[in-house]
């Protein structure tokens, strides 16, 4: 059986190979400073092409060490649009039976196709994440940031988290895992989201096992 720190190493391996066409870069705003132009301006939307190199390298890692299966040709139903403008996806399909998929789809960022990556878990999918969250200068963080962000959320669908949604028009709730790791997208006033934390009726759940132990 694969262990967890073999899978990164085969993710770098194969990223190696599958990110040959991208360089890496540093933060620009190290100290978070930036002008107030660089807010509306995304000068090289082509660079975020580097994600979904990174992404090319966790399907060739997934599919090598037996974790998982891809499917390019079935659609993917989204239990609601991810808001991102979608060109095409992948389902990725664990192995281990009570396993949740997990849908890695492609976005375009200003006129360039496949800049970013839009990540998905279950059936309908819900969208967990969207690499880069922005894409203009401003927000920039460097490379390394979001590749990390794409490891991490693609691992915590492979090692078996749980996930909580709330939607309801342009607001959003994320809970992950046993400890409850949230991110909130849009406007809640004062005790709100702790009120809907409470009412369980209101929350997709989504839970399954882990691809690599099926526990």
């Amino acid at each position: 059986m694969v262990t967890e720190r073999e899978l990164i190493a085969r993710v770098h391996t194969a990223f190696s190979i599958t990110g040959k066409g991208s360089s890496s870069w540093p933060d620009p705003h190290p100290h978070r400073n930036p002008r107030d132009e660089e807010y509306s301006r995304v000068s090289d939307p082509s660079k975020w092409r580097i994600i979904g190199e990174r992404a090319d390298a966790w399907l060739v890692a997934l599919v090598e060490t037996g974790l998982a299966s891809v499917d390019t040709t079935t659609p993917i139903a989204w239990r609601r649009s991810p808001g991102t403008d979608l060109l095409r996806s992948a389902l990725i399909v664990p192995h281990a039976p009570t396993a949740l998929p997990l849908i890695i789809a492609r976005s375009r960022i200003g006129t360039v196709d496949d800049a970013g990556v839009t990540l998905g878990v279950g059936v309908p999918a819900v969208c967990i994440g969207w690499i880069p969250d922005c894409g203009c200068d401003a927000c920039d963080s460097g490379s390394q940031d979001v590749l990390d962000e794409l490891d991490s959320l693609i691992l915590r669908v492979v090692s078996g988290e749980s996930w909580r949604v709330w939607f309801s028009g342009a607001r959003e709730i994320v809970v992950v895992g046993d400890e409850g790791a949230m991110q909130t997208s849009g406007v809640f006033g004062s005790g709100e989201v702790q009120s809907l934390l409470d009412d369980p009726s209101c929350w997709y759940d989504y839970s399954g096992t882990s691809w690599i132990t099926g526990q």
